[in-house]
């Protein structure tokens, strides 16, 4: 039997593609990836479904986010397979949709913060940032020692999406039922005063030459190698991203590098996810079995073991008794998080759309937009889905 799997390309990794290898040669069964690109990957989905060919597996952002694929009438109910009793309690509440568990989580929770090279920082004499202001001072001085402050991969939509994301537990921290408001279209994006000045200010960072020049054509790609070379002090990335680092350079002693939330609106809070990026049987799929089994493949613990060695951008991990990586990062984002932590964007808020706030994103530091209008435009795209 042949198992089609609907993924971002982003999201599929060697390891993934090497675990179905031998699922394949253990079961007899097929994996099919079916990519798309990051940018296109919903839409693409979305239209599979609606034509009646969706996949017999498909990827999607976990928490309220698998509502956008229409879990009632898509996802499989899981909540009977052996593998969900050894879930972390998070990973069990960011797959669990109307009571049921409809994903299967391999990823980690995790959150973006400002990792930051502890050496530079002391060479340009500058200390972590409690507000915004001094976070421009720490860029301005970085500047002046001929450092470029921030490495930003603006030509990713998705990573200028994640810079809007963070600001989400701000808005927690403040109003506690903010999401319950904007699930129910009762809230708008454009009447929260913080997020206007988050976008103001990163239009201003831009504008500063903070993220250096040409940083437009800069890709996510890039971000280990730009990181490792020493010539940009901060990034805008999850926890575990110094272990990828450290990897490729052993000499940058990226694994003392520590995190801060990022202060955009004086932010104090770290966003943390839902448990990124989890996997859902298609309920009208031919091979129903066969999805079953290869995910229980995947759950076997010497499986999840290989897999997350595999994968050193993983932290805190979804299932029990098989051991994480906590980094310097994690530890220290935490402590500089005095305000706590509070759920993103993407894992709380319905109809959040990567893609179409990425652009917006852009379009801001272009001048094409102003902020206001930014958050009107994600307010637009958000109504359609209500309606």
């Amino acid at each position: 039997m042949t198992i089609t799997v609907a993924t971002s390309a982003n999201w599929t990794k060697d390891i993934d593609k090497e675990l179905a290898k031998e699922f394949e040669a253990a079961s007899g069964n097929k994996i099919e990836f079916q990519v798309s690109p990051d940018d296109q990957y919903v839409n693409v989905l979305k239209a599979k479904f609606q034509t009646g060919e969706g996949p017999d597996v498909y990827l999607t952002a976990s928490g309220v986010a698998m509502e956008q694929f229409m879990p009632d009438q898509h996802a499989l109910d899981l909540s009977g397979e052996p593998w969900v009793s050894r879930y972390a309690d998070w990973a069990k509440a960011g797959t669990t949709y109307n009571g049921k568990v409809i994903g299967f989580n391999t990823w980690s929770v995790d959150g973006w913060g400002v990792l930051y090279n502890v050496a530079l920082f002391e060479q340009a004499g500058v200390a972590v940032p409690k507000s915004y202001d001094e976070f421009v001072k720490v860029c301005e001085a970085l500047l002046a020692k001929g450092i470029t402050p921030i490495y930003e991969p603006g030509k990713a939509e998705w990573h200028q999406e994640v810079l809007l994301n963070t600001m989400g537990s701000l808005l927690l921290k403040k109003t506690p039922d903010i999401y319950d408001q904007f699930n129910t279209n009762q809230a708008k994006m454009a009447d929260q005063k913080e997020l206007e000045i988050a976008l103001t200010q990163l239009k201003e960072i831009g504008d500063k030459g903070f993220f250096g020049k040409d940083f437009l054509s800069q890709t996510w790609e890039n971000s280990v190698d730009a990181m490792g070379s020493g010539k940009y002090a901060m990034m805008l990335t999850y926890s575990t991203f110094q272990n990828e680092v450290l990897a490729k350079y052993p000499d940058s002693k990226a694994d003392t590098w520590q995190m801060f939330p990022l202060p955009l609106a004086d932010n104090k809070t770290w966003a943390i996810s839902s448990g990124g990026v989890v996997r859902s049987i298609n309920k009208d799929s031919k091979v129903i079995d066969a999805a079953k089994q290869y995910f229980a493949f995947l759950a076997q613990p010497d499986i999840l073991k290989k897999y997350y060695a595999a994968r050193p951008d993983l932290g805190p991990i979804s299932f029990t008794g098989v051991e994480g990586k906590t980094t310097n990062a994690y530890t220290s984002v935490i402590a500089n998080s005095t305000d706590g932590t509070g759920l993103d964007f993407e894992g709380g808020v319905k109809f959040w759309n990567q893609s179409v706030i990425g652009k917006l994103v852009q379009d801001l530091y272009l001048g094409g937009k102003t902020p206001k209008q930014v958050l009107e435009a994600i307010d637009s795209d958000r109504a359609k889905m209500f309606q």
